[in-house]
């Protein structure tokens, strides 16, 4: 009996020393691709810093460490990725090779770069606060194995960020350097070999070019020639003048430039008067010319910027499928993106293919859109799929995707996910209740504002979006139960965007009906409660005496329109008339020539306040 004893004893031992290693025990290999996607196609190259490293991120399942862990990774992944470019870059230019690989890559870096020089700072600091608070936040042998991971974070850290600097300037030489732009030119390629799509830099990118040092002709006069306009073109005319000018100094740069860089300049203009004929297009309104050049320019960047415009036009359905299936990887995307703005039912074929694709941002867009389409198999690929992705991105595309269906049977779907842990969830799940717009989403937003400060304003600003006459009341409500200025104020600038003018009725009772018509006697067609928002329509020309409680008032009868709260009715409003004493009326006015100012007054009462000012948008500067 004591050996068993013993035995129980020591047993039970070991499980809680295991317990207690499996406490912190998980962890998971980092690769490139955990940066980002987009670096699928250098994971495992000679230019990914992880490729002979076995990185292993513990997973310590306290969300402070393991959000901090993997910025941190990111960022140092990010680094050394960039000068592991640098240096590549750098040794194939000394012995003449092309840089095709290290200017794509280059391209990537230089987006995200910027963002994690920023934040390096603030990421040491956290680092030495973490290591300080470990022993209080873990116990036994997690306390170690945290402390040697935020150890060696810190010191690559310290490593990295003296270097930060020097390795973003260095990308940006590789993408300005125009000796790097001497593969990929040939635009005919673009259809057929949509990987070497040369990536241009924006407009700015020439103010960054170093500047091109002119070499001296040797020529028997070896002297810098001046040249003068002749007295034949001398005009008196300002415009005249200076496009002659223009036309000489582009003369001359031309004679100096090499064929490469007339090359590049050729190629950079191109993109710039393409994008331009774009943005003029969208803002006529011209799908047709938008489908022209989608189809026919020769330069991916600018046929994508086309796609993205006839989403935003609502237009182009069968162009923008044509360029899925005929153009390549950087047109494509955009041009599911534009399909899912559109949302129309005749692409759900596309948009079902789109869910099997490997980029994580159109799978997203294509759950989006097959949403919009209000499918029924569509909405059961969002359940079961969707919703399940491992990817973030994904599972917010298919949030977004089933409110369109705007079943009631889905609010508990997005209440679920909008009390997610991850913020970008959160984000996705409220603006999916703002879109189901439903009186229990709306209702679960009000709720989210007092319970979720931080994101109140975010919250107001998506039930903004919603352009039903439930989202207005909404509004109404969060603007009566708030006292937070900033918040009052946003609520009053959306109700000014929305053009909610009008009078609205505030139901003051605990419980009573909407009457079919102005008598106490009549047939209830819905029943109100306290702080229920109604729409004023109008109101009895003859007041009527009517009992409340132990008084007898005299008023008016008051026409409203209200949300319906009979369980399967077939409207969402219903019409109806309350006792004008049972109510508390809200005005909402819209800028007039007192100051140009909003207002938002209660007419019993008597009190108002200002929405909005527009002066005091603008702050004109006070000359000296």
């Amino acid at each position: 009996m004591f050996q068993k004893g013993q035995d129980i004893i020591w047993k039970s031992s070991l499980w809680v020393v295991l317990v207690l290693l499996i406490g912190c025990s998980t962890s998971k290999p980092y690769q490139l691709t955990d940066v980002s996607p987009k670096y699928k196609e250098y994971q495992g190259s000679d230019l990914d810093p992880n490729k002979s490293k076995n990185i292993l991120v513990p997973v310590t399942n306290n969300r402070k460490y393991d959000d901090f862990i993997q910025e941190a990774h990111k960022a140092i992944t990010l680094l050394e990725f960039g000068e592991n470019v640098a240096l590549r870059a750098d040794s194939k230019k000394t012995v003449g090779e092309p840089a095709n690989q290290e200017m794509q890559a280059a391209a990537y870096l230089e987006e995200d770069l910027p963002s994690i020089v920023t934040k390096l700072p603030g990421l040491l600091q956290t680092n030495q606060d973490l290591i300080e608070s470990t022993p209080n936040d873990f116990d036994g042998p997690a306390i170690g194995r945290v402390s040697y991971e935020l150890g060696n974070i810190l010191d690559s850290l310290k490593q990295y960020s003296p270097k930060a600097i020097g390795i973003q300037n260095a990308i940006r030489n590789i993408r300005s350097d125009s000796n790097n732009y001497s593969q990929g030119k040939d635009i005919a390629d673009a259809d057929t070999k949509p990987v070497e799509d040369p990536i241009i830099a924006p407009e700015d990118e020439t103010k960054k070019k170093p500047e091109k040092i002119i070499p001296k002709k040797e020529t028997n006069g070896s002297k810098i020639s001046i040249k003068r306009l002749n007295r034949k073109t001398k005009v008196t005319g300002k415009v005249k003048a200076t496009e002659q000018i223009n036309e000489l100094v582009k003369k001359e740069e031309e004679e100096v430039l090499s064929d490469e860089e007339k090359k590049d300049r050729e190629y950079t203009d191109q993109i710039r008067a393409g994008l331009v004929q774009v943005f003029q297009w969208e803002y006529y309104r011209k799908p047709k010319n938008l489908e022209r050049i989608l189809s026919t320019h020769p330069i991916p960047r600018v046929r994508s910027a086309a796609a993205l415009a006839l989403g935003r036009l609502k237009a182009g359905r069968v162009s923008l499928q044509n360029a899925i299936d005929k153009d390549g990887y950087q047109v494509r995307p955009a041009a599911y993106k534009a399909l899912s703005d559109l949302g129309d039912k005749r692409s759900i074929s596309y948009f079902i293919a789109g869910t099997k694709a490997e980029d994580p941002e159109v799978i997203a867009v294509s759950y989006e859109g097959l949403g919009k389409t209000r499918d029924p198999a569509g909405r059961e690929m969002i359940l079961t799929t969707g919703l399940s992705s491992e990817y973030v991105v994904i599972v917010s595309g298919a949030l977004r995707g089933l409110a369109y269906h705007k079943l009631d049977a889905d609010v508990e779907v997005f209440d679920k996910f909008l009390k997610s842990n991850d913020q970008e969830i959160k984000e996705a799940a409220l603006e999916a209740l703002a879109i189901h717009g439903s009186r229990e989403s709306l209702r679960i937003l009000e709720k989210f504002v007092s319970e979720e400060p931080n994101m109140a304003l975010m919250t107001i600003d998506e039930i903004s979006k919603n352009p039903s006459l439930s989202a207005t009341f909404a509004l109404i409500r969060l603007n009566e139960s708030q006292t937070d200025e900033k918040l009052n104020k946003r609520i009053g600038e959306s109700l000014l965007r929305r053009k909610a003018f009008g009078k609205y009725a505030i139901i003051l009772i605990e419980d009573d009906y909407l009457r079919a018509e102005p008598n106490e006697r009549s047939r209830p067609v819905s029943y109100i409660k306290n702080k229920e928002i109604g729409l004023i329509l109008s109101e009895t020309k003859k007041e009527f005496a009517v009992r409340i409680g132990e008084d007898i008032l005299t008023d008016k009868y008051i026409q409203v329109k209200m949300e319906s709260t009979l369980p399967g009715a077939r409207d969402a409003f219903v019409t109806g008339w309350v006792f004008y004493p049972k109510l508390d009326i809200i005005e909402v006015k819209k800028l007039g020539t007192d100051g140009n100012t909003g207002k938002y007054s209660n007419l019993k009462k008597g009190k108002h306040n200002n929405l909005f000012n527009p002066i005091e948008e603008i702050k004109v500067p006070k000359k000296d």
